[in-house]
């Protein structure tokens, strides 16, 4: 027996051994640059239609009362259109806005002002205008260089089922209230009750009580590509943000999703930004739904977390570090975490302004940490989205109802139940037309970015984060930037260890000094951003180890593969595998780094094995081929594990 095992040992190492490749082969085929995808290139201004500006006050309608937080306002299409000048001001390339589909415009005490309680999925709500007016909104936001994305929901309907003794029915009436004609079928719905959002119940519940789709159901997924699908080809649509994404089956997404890419490709737009609302900040959870292929991207609720932690809260900067270390999750041939959508608040889950609020030392201070907040947001990874009135500080008193102020008031000036939202914003007056400090450094990062396009597409690698200091480069075609964060109430500094060699450093934003190859100082609750005058020089990045298959802190579920090089560089490694002798898969493509944190290990380009690709327990090898700044490709040895 002892003899039997130490032979399993044996076969165990050589099967794992690295092995020299095929000099035949042309692994410089087999590179492939990290895929960004269509977010990772925009910047987003999101408004609640109802609540931004009431251009035309004829439209409003019933449930319209402006003194209650939970009825119409009165924004619309044609106030929307009006301000969008000022939206195009701050710098940003894309409008979303909140679903436009016709409502049932009262159930319970509410109103339907936020848009998701939809019955006529075909056209917009007259509350908010017209379908001239909705068009004439699109094409001005075009003829702008403005995108515009629209909110979707296709888990569930407004509540129009009902109950009686368990029994599913529609009530008299209202057999054919909705629009398209199957969602009038109560047999494409499932019926089960309100939903416990645990288990199956997360996705065959109602969702509060509305009625919940089988989406499951083929005449469900077509009815919703054929939905879509319209929306870009009559009204030009440019992307889409998906509500309650997780409590729909993945199949439907799998089916629907490339079907309304395809639409936009028709209709002639090179990219269809597309991002699903999964509300955790997980990023090992968030991630499953981007490798899994269900959707191109997600709002990233993980960084919502650590940036709101970090600024708002006196976080510490070792989290955001452990936050990037797991942007590998999301990497794979067809996806990386420079695409997720970005934020720091939203019409659900409240304001940064709340946070900043309730934790600032004065207004001073909090009018700081806000500017750094929005820095965070516009120079980090990913596409980042502003929150309508985060540009004028407005605060808030929480999440959901508590953060939908009206932005450009016609006919409240103030909220009677709390005095400070809306008419205390943070920074320079109450005035929502006069421009303040946060919405000023906005525009001006946004102009800083337009001329240095690494910063919005190039590669991130935390440089170093402890305390309440955290760096980073962004780098692209020979350039080297840094963007450091210090929101601590004193000055603070650190040596940097960049690509970059002998070189100056020019400060484009922010407040900091430099010095030496490279030493800051950030100033308190600043942030400060950087361009070194010289190109990085020659790569010193020569040699790639063979990739090696591990467990990892970073996710219970998969797999890493990871390999190590011999000198730091801006490098790209793309990560291969195939069974036997068979053809190589893309496992995705790596550009930085891990950081060293208790979790996890440094200096580590590193990918996740999706299992669902190879059969299980299939005996594979895998290769990395790396590409440097020098644009030489280097493939690694091949080594050798098993897919569990």
């Amino acid at each position: 027996m002892k003899a039997k095992k130490v032979l399993t040992v044996l076969v165990s190492l050589l099967l794992l051994a690295p092995t020299t490749v095929n000099a035949s082969e042309n692994y410089t085929s087999l590179f492939q640059p990290v895929v960004r995808g269509d977010q990772s290139s925009e910047s987003v201004y999101f408004v609640m239609t109802d609540r931004f500006s009431d251009g035309n006050p004829s439209n409003n309608g019933d449930g319209y009362d402006p003194t209650d937080i939970g009825y119409w306002h009165g924004g619309d299409f044609q106030g929307l259109t009006e301000k969008l000048p000022y939206i195009a001001d701050l710098g940003v390339t894309a409008l979303w806005i909140t679903p436009p589909f016709k409502q049932q415009s009262i159930q319970g005490n509410s109103s339907a002002y936020h848009g998701y309680w939809a019955l006529d999925f075909m056209t917009v709500d007259p509350h908010l205008g017209t379908e001239a007016e909705f068009k004439k909104l699109i094409s001005t936001a075009h003829s702008m260089g403005l995108k515009v994305f629209i909110d979707v929901v296709a888990n569930h309907t407004a509540d129009v089922i009902s109950y009686k003794d368990g029994k599913p029915y529609i009530p008299a009436g209202k057999e054919s209230i909705k629009n398209p004609a199957f969602l009038n079928d109560i047999n494409n719905y499932h019926n089960a009750g309100d939903s416990t959002f645990e288990g199956e119940s997360s996705l065959i519940g109602d969702f509060f009580g509305l009625d919940d789709l089988a989406t499951e159901k083929p005449v469900v997924v077509k009815g919703f590509i054929d939905i879509w699908s319209y929306w870009i080809r009559e009204f030009d649509i440019d992307g889409m943000r998906i509500d309650t994404f997780k409590h729909v089956n993945p199949e439907f997404w799998k089916a629907v999703i490339p079907a309304i890419q395809k639409v936009a490709v028709e209709k002639g737009k090179k990219t269809f930004p597309i991002f699903g609302e999964v509300a955790d900040g997980s990023p090992q959870t968030l991630s499953t739904y981007v490798a899994s292929g269900q959707t191109p991207s997600v709002l990233d609720f993980g960084f919502n977390e650590q940036v709101s932690r970090y600024v708002g809260r006196y976080g510490t900067a070792d989290r955001l570090a452990s936050l990037f270390n797991a942007d590998d999750l999301y990497t794979t041939s067809k996806s990386s975490a420079y695409g997720l959508a970005t934020f720091l608040g939203n019409h659900d889950m409240g304001r940064i302004g709340t946070i900043i609020y309730n934790n600032a030392s004065d207004k001073e201070s909090a009018l700081k940490k806000a500017i750094i907040a929005q820095s965070m947001l516009l120079l980090l990874r990913g596409g980042p989205v502003i929150y309508y009135g985060d540009e004028k500080g407005m605060t808030g008193a929480g999440g959901d109802k508590l953060a939908r102020q009206n932005m450009f008031k016609t006919q409240v000036e103030s909220w009677k139940w709390e005095p400070r939202i809306g008419s205390d914003p943070i920074g320079e007056g109450n005035s929502f037309d006069t421009p303040n400090q946060i919405a000023n450094e906005i525009k001006a990062i946004q102009g800083v970015i337009a001329k240095n396009p690494a910063l919005r597409s190039g590669t991130q690698q935390t440089l170093f984060a402890q305390g309440q200091l955290y760096a980073a480069s962004r780098y692209g075609d020979g350039q080297e930037y840094v963007v450091a964060f210090n929101t601590n109430d004193g000055a603070r500094s650190a040596t940097l260890s960049t690509i970059t060699k002998k070189s100056g450093w020019i400060k484009l934003a922010g407040d900091c000094t430099s010095s030496g190859d490279l030493t800051i100082t950030v100033s308190p609750n600043s942030y400060c951003l950087l361009k070194a005058e010289n190109k990085i020089g020659k790569s010193a990045t020569t040699k790639i180890s063979a990739p090696k298959l591990s467990s990892s802190n970073d996710s219970p579920l998969w797999k890493q593969l990871s390999v190590t090089v011999n000198a730091p560089g801006y490098n790209s490694v793309t990560f291969l595998a195939r069974e036997g002798k068979g053809k190589w898969k893309s496992l995705g493509t790596a550009d930085r780094t891990t950081v060293a944190t208790d979790l996890t290990q440094g200096n580590l380009y590193r990918v996740f094995l999706q299992p669902d690709l190879f059969k299980k327990k299939a005996k594979l090898e895998f290769i990395a081929v790396m590409k440097n700044s020098d644009n030489k490709v280097i493939a690694s040895k091949i080594s050798k594990g098993i897919n569990n």
